[in-house]
């Protein structure tokens, strides 16, 4: 039996260029978007362990499936919720970068590409998308609440970009009877709605809610 390793390389090695082009692109606007953050005081070695450490944490849930959908997407162990606790105690921009770079690594682990922007769509802007948890900061809300919304935003994003790339890139999926649109928005909250429930169930317990003092501030207070 071939090792993970060889079949990550081959996977690799079939990569078409173009592929790698739109991966050097999202690199560049990557290393623009930290070098814009660090000149605004943003980022800071701290941050960018702790982004590290959420990506890492969510990469390695994710590959815990619960259940695999045929066409793609699955049910994993709150393998969001971490990305979402770094958005959510960060703000939007550094869960933008954070995002992505997560995107990055579920394009190496699950490589589907047809189309070039189906691969931005699909991965980078997918995951990136999520950064709209980190909006939660600026609502007048109670502090108890902004985890279980940043969840909820955080899959309303990727899912729009889910559900773009269902219906433009794969509608040939969709049945006769059933428009590709209906299809894409039913499909993928086939997947992402339990993935969701999972993570916001998981998001009410109280010290799960105190990660987002601690990452923003090093406080348990």
């Amino acid at each position: 039996m071939e090792s993970w390793f060889t079949q990550a390389v081959e996977k690799i090695l079939e990569t078409k260029w173009y592929t790698w082009a739109v991966l050097v692109v999202l690199v560049v606007m990557g290393l623009a978007l930290l070098h814009a953050g660090k000149a605004k005081g943003r980022w800071n070695s701290r941050t960018l362990a702790i982004a590290a450490m959420c990506v890492a944490i969510s990469f390695v849930l994710s590959c815990i499936r619960l259940f695999r959908m045929p066409q793609g997407g699955s049910i994993t162990v709150v393998s969001m919720l971490p990305l979402t606790l770094f958005c959510v105690a960060f703000g939007p921009l550094q869960g933008l970068v954070a995002g992505c770079a997560y995107g990055l690594l579920q394009l190496i682990q699950d490589m589907y590409v047809i189309h070039p922007l189906q691969l931005l769509v699909d991965y980078p802007f997918a995951f990136g998308a999520m950064a709209l948890s980190g909006f939660v900061g600026c609502l007048p809300i109670k502090d108890k609440l902004k985890l279980p919304l940043g969840v909820v935003l955080a899959t309303i994003g990727r899912y729009i970009m889910a559900v773009i790339s269902g219906a433009v890139f794969f509608a040939e999926y969709a049945p006769a009877d059933q428009g590709a649109l209906v299809y894409s928005l039913i499909y993928n909250i086939s997947y992402l709605g339990p993935d969701a429930l999972l993570c916001l169930v998981v998001s009410f317990l109280p010290g799960v809610q105190r990660l987002v003092s601690v990452m923003r501030t090093g406080s348990r207070s």
